[in-house]
C-alpha cells in the first residue's frame, strides 16, 4: 500500500472501530507496589501480529505489541504528554528547529548489546529508505530531508539526525512542531540493532526467535503466525524494577461473543463489548470508556453540483440528532461530536477549556430541525429543483449501516429529500471515494497523536486525503500559521487552530458526528494499568494483579 493509500485507508475506516481485546499502548507511572497475587494477566486480540519490524508495522495489533516489547526516546502519560523513557534530557534550541537529545546509558536490547544513539538513526534511515516500502513514512515529515528520502530523491543519509558519541542524539527539523515529542514517542521511531537486523536479515521482526527487545517485555511463543504468544517480563530492561507482572498471554478470538463468555468465566482479564454488551453492563463496576481517538463524520464531494451546496450540507448537519445516535444506535460511550475533533486534544493555554468546547460554532450542528428545513428549502431554490435525492456510500459493516441508516432516517424525516445508502466492501469504498465516485461519505478518521493538526490538516486543500475536495483559503493560511509563524507561540497557536476549525464547522466542510469511544469490562484485580485520555491506550509497564 502506498503513502497515499495508506492515509486514505485511516480516512475511510468504517464507521466505527471497536478496539478488540489489548489493542493498547500507552503510559504508567513508577509506583512501587508490594503484591503476593500470581503477576500474569490473559488477554486477546482480534487478529495474529503481522510483524515486529518498526519499517513493516501497518496495523494496531503489531503496534501494540511492539509497544510492550521495545522502547523508545519518549512514552506518553495519560494526558497524551511525552515523559522521558530511553531520553534523560532534551534540548530544543535554533527556533525549535534542533533538538538535542541525552540517552540513558543503561538501555540493553534483549541480546546484551548496549542500546545506542546511532541504533534511532540507523532505524529512521531503514524506514524512511523506499527499498523498506514502509507505510509510516509520513511520521518523520517534520525531520530535514524526510520527505524527499522517502520519494527515493535524496539519500537516507542526509536525513537530519545523527549520532554525537555514543549517547547523544541531533536531530534537525524542516520546520519548528511543537507536538514533536509526542511525534517521537510513537513506534515508528523506535530502535533498531543494526547487528540483529544484519544477522536475520528479511526475517527480522517476523518471530519471536528473529527478534530482539528493549522493553519491558519479550515475546515468546509467537511464529508469525501463531494465535497465541506470550510477553514475558524482560531480565535486561532498564527499569525492570518497575516492571510487576511476569507475563501477559495473548490469544486471537475474532468472534466478541465468545470473548465476552470467557471474560464472564474469568479465563480473561478484559473484554471490548458490543453496543448491546455495554447496555447490559451499565451499571457493572468492571465497565470502562475508552476513547478511541477517532472523529466519525460525512464528507461530500465538492465537486458533485448537490453536495457542494453549503446550504444543503448545513440542512444534513442540523436534521440529526447526534445524542439520540450515540445512545441509542452506537450504545459503547460515543460522544456527540462538538468540532472536527475529539476531546483531551489540547486545552486552551490560558483557560484550560477543552479544544473542542472553543471550537464549536452554534448554529452549525446542533440539532435544529427547522432551521435545517428552511436551509434546505433555499438550498432547492438555489440548485432549481424541487427535491433532490442524496447516496451515502459507507462500508457493509453492520455499524457503518446502522450509522447511515440512523442519517438515512434523519434526512428524510427532517428535510423531505430521498436518500439511498450504498453499502460496499472496504475496498471497493476505498476505490470509489478515491477516484471521486461518491456523493455523500460516511467515514472516520483516526489520529496519531493528541493535537488538533491531526484532524484538521486533512481538510487543507492540497492535502492528499481531502477527497471531498474542500477548498479555502482562510482555512489554509489559519493553518499555515498554526505550523509555521505561530508554531512555538502556544496562545498564538491554540487560535490558530479553533479559528480554522470553525471555519469548517461554517463552511460545513465535513459533518462531524461522534467521537468513537470503546467500552470494556477489566477484572478489578488488575490495577496500575494507565489509560490515554485521548485514545484509550493502555500501559501495562506498572501493572500488576493484586490480591
Amino acid at each position: 500500500m502506498s503513502l497515499l493509500d495508506h492515509k486514505k485507508a485511516f480516512l475511510l475506516c468504517t464507521g466505527i472501530i471497536l478496539i478488540g481485546g489489548g489493542i493498547f499502548a500507552v503510559t504508567a507511572h513508577s509506583k512501587t507496589t508490594k503484591t503476593t497475587a500470581d503477576q500474569h494477566l490473559n488477554l486477546y486480540q482480534t487478529a495474529t501480529i503481522s510483524s515486529l519490524d518498526v519499517a513493516k508495522i501497518t496495523d494496531n495489533i503489531s503496534s501494540n505489541a511492539l509497544s510492550q516489547v521495545g522502547e523508545g526516546l519518549y512514552r506518553l502519560d495519560a494526558n497524551s504528554q511525552a515523559q522521558n523513557a530511553l531520553a534523560t534530557k532534551t534540548t530544543v534550541s535554533d527556533h525549535g528547529h534542533q533538538y538535542t537529545i541525552n540517552l540513558r546509558h543503561d538501555g540493553k536490547w534483549s541480546n546484551g548489546d548496549p542500546v545506542t544513539a546511532q541504533d534511532f538513526v540507523y532505524s529512521w534511515r531503514r524506514t524512511l529508505n523506499p527499498k523498506s516500502k514502509s507505510e509510516f513514512t509520513y511520521q518523520f515529515a517534520n525531520i530535514k530531508n524526510a520527505n524527499a528520502i522517502a520519494a527515493g530523491k535524496k539519500s537516507p543519509s542526509t536525513l537530519g539526525v545523527k549520532a554525537v558519541g555514543k549517547y547523544q542524539l541531533k536531530i534537525t527539523l524542516s520546520q519548528p512542531a511543537s507536538y514533536f515529542k509526542k511525534v517521537l514517542a510513537s513506534t515508528t521511531y523506535y530502535p533498531l540493532d543494526e547487528k540483529a537486523v544484519n544477522k536475520y536479515g528479511s526475517k527480522y521482526g517476523s518471530s519471536a526467535k528473529t527478534t530482539v527487545y528493549n522493553g519491558p517485555f519479550t515475546l515468546t511463543n509467537w511464529s508469525g503466525t501463531s494465535d497465541n504468544w506470550t510477553l514475558k517480563k524482560n531480565p535486561r530492561y532498564a527499569d525492570k524494577q518497575a516492571v510487576k507482572l511476569q507475563s501477559i498471554n495473548y490469544k486471537v478470538i475474532k468472534d466478541n461473543t465468545t470473548a465476552y463468555n470467557l471474560y464472564q468465566s474469568k479465563k480473561l482479564d478484559q473484554v471490548t463489548l458490543s453496543g448491546e454488551q455495554t447496555t447490559q453492563n451499565k451499571n457493572n463496576p468492571d465497565l470502562k470508556s475508552l476513547a478511541a481517538g477517532r472523529i466519525g463524520f460525512i464528507q461530500y464531494n465538492e465537486h458533485n453540483r448537490i453536495a457542494a451546496n453549503k446550504d444543503l450540507r448545513t440542512a444534513v448537519s442540523l436534521a440529526i440528532n447526534r445524542q439520540q445516535l450515540t445512545s441509542t444506535v452506537l450504545k459503547n460511550g460515543s460522544l456527540p461530536a462538538k468540532t472536527f475533533g475529539v476531546r483531551n486534544m489540547m486545552k486552551n493555554p490560558q483557560t484550560g477549556a477543552d479544544f473542542t468546547a472553543d471550537a464549536n460554532l452554534k448554529g452549525t450542528m446542533d440539532y435544529a430541525p427547522s432551521q435545517a428545513k428552511q436551509l434546505y428549502q433555499r438550498a432547492l431554490k438555489q440548485l432549481g429543483k424541487k427535491s433532490v435525492t442524496l447516496t451515502i456510500t459507507c462500508g457493509n459493516d453492520d455499524a457503518s449501516q446502522n450509522i447511515a441508516e440512523f442519517v438515512q432516517s434523519a434526512i428524510t424525516s427532517k428535510l423531505g429529500a430521498k436518500v439511498d445508502v450504498r453499502a460496499m466492501p472496504f475496498p471497493s469504498m476505498l476505490s470509489n471515494v478515491s477516484k471521486g465516485n461518491f456523493q455523500l461519505n460516511l467515514t472516520s478518521w483516526g489520529m496519531d497523536y493528541a493535537d488538533p493538526i491531526q484532524s484538521l490538516q486533512i481538510l487543507q486543500s492540497t492535502n492528499n486525503s481531502n477527497m471531498g475536495h474542500y477548498n479555502s483559503k482562510a482555512y489554509d493560511a489559519d493553518l499555515q500559521a498554526a505550523d509555521g509563524r505561530d508554531a512555538l507561540n502556544k496562545t498564538d497557536r491554540y487560535h490558530d487552530l479553533v479559528k480554522a476549525a470553525q471555519t469548517a464547522l461554517k463552511d460545513q466542510a465535513v459533518t462531524p458526528l461522534y467521537e468513537s469511544r470503546t467500552s470494556s469490562l477489566v477484572n478489578p484485580k488488575v490495577k496500575g494499568v494507565v489509560y490515554n485520555k485521548f485514545n484509550g491506550d493502555a500501559d501495562y509497564r506498572n501493572a500488576y494483579v493484586a490480591n
